[in-house]
């Protein structure tokens, strides 16, 4: 499996095209046609699946609509010379606020729900709309959390907050009850056609057939940065799902890419789905092996300890168990 070229994954704030939300951005722009658009959207979802793409989209369409290289409602997809476009991309858009961590163990900081607040008071350029994207908002801490209640409780005319959630962490109860919350899922076949598409447009030569397994289990995007992660390696020489885990775990205690141990959770819950089809009779030790690895993967990174010594009992848990 080769790239035609060194590529990297693209943020979502430079993602120029949407694949697969059509559904989802036909409704809200329904919802905007009729003025009955939602000041606070919560948008949950399985993690990688397109949430910040299709919050950055929406909100290209909203702030372009009277400017020059529109959106293009009928491809989804953002002119690149478009002015909005641009800003955004370069943190300069007058009319837009983001608030997020550039680390995934970072919380969103209550200087940065300060800030929101201040561009919250602020005159907007022409008079238009405001609109503020909060990302990975399971990282706001108590005191981001209470500051951002004040500004949605009673939000300023014309602005429209869009909230990301991972679904798998949980949102405090008072900011869900001041949202309304868009369940975002797709099944395994829009999951694969998502990832053809996303895949052509990086110009990827590789097997679709060797990811089908994947879609059950994770998102497009995920499985997008974990091709990338072993791109240029000898992984996939790997000659079955655990020999392809232990040469992850050794990979990763070489370069700690982040992008790593989700990619050896996943070959984990594929480990153990082959275990259970070939032998059914212990299906329920599997299950409990399989939980006790994930919670001591989960306890790992809660506490931020030493992952080396994680994998190496994984590693021997998971030999035992392929006798």
């Amino acid at each position: 499996m080769k790239s035609k070229e060194n590529s990297e994954v693209i943020l979502p704030r430079n993602q120029l095209n949407l694949y697969g939300y059509d559904y989802y951005f036909n409704l809200f722009l329904n919802l905007h046609e009729k003025n009955k658009l939602p000041s606070a959207i919560l948008l949950n979802g399985q993690k990688g699946i397109g949430k910040a793409t299709f919050a950055y989209h929406f909100i290209n369409f909203l702030l372009s609509r009277n400017e020059e290289n529109f959106y293009s409602i009928k491809s989804y997809s953002i002119n690149s010379k478009n002015y909005s476009y641009n800003c955004i991309k370069n943190f300069t858009h007058p009319n837009f606020f983001l608030l997020d961590t550039f680390s995934p163990d970072e919380h969103i900081k209550i200087q940065q729900s300060r800030n929101l607040l201040k561009f919250l008071s602020k005159t907007v350029y022409s008079k238009g709309i405001k609109i503020i994207l909060i990302d990975n908002i399971e990282n706001l801490n108590i005191n981001s959390s209470n500051a951002l209640l004040k500004a949605i409780e009673e939000p300023p005319s014309k602005t429209f907050f869009f909230l990301i959630q991972n679904d798998s962490f949980k949102v405090i109860d008072t900011i869900k009850s001041r949202c309304l919350r868009f369940n975002l899922h797709f099944s395994q076949n829009e999951k694969k056609n998502i990832f053809n598409k996303i895949i052509n447009s990086y110009n990827i030569n590789v097997d679709l057939n060797y990811f089908d397994k994947f879609f059950y289990f994770d998102s497009p995007g995920n499985i997008l940065r974990y091709f990338f992660a072993v791109k240029n390696t000898n992984f996939y020489n790997s000659k079955d799902t655990l020999s392809s885990i232990l040469f992850l775990m050794d990979m990763y205690n070489s370069n700690k890419d982040l992008n790593l141990p989700n990619f050896i959770t996943l070959f984990i819950e594929i480990f153990y789905n082959e275990l259970s089809l070939k032998n059914s009779s212990n299906i329920n030790s599997y299950f409990i092996n399989k939980n006790k690895i994930l919670s001591i993967i989960r306890d790992t990174n809660k506490f931020n300890l030493d992952k080396k010594n994680m994998f190496f009992t994984i590693g021997k848990i998971l030999k035992n168990e392929a006798k």
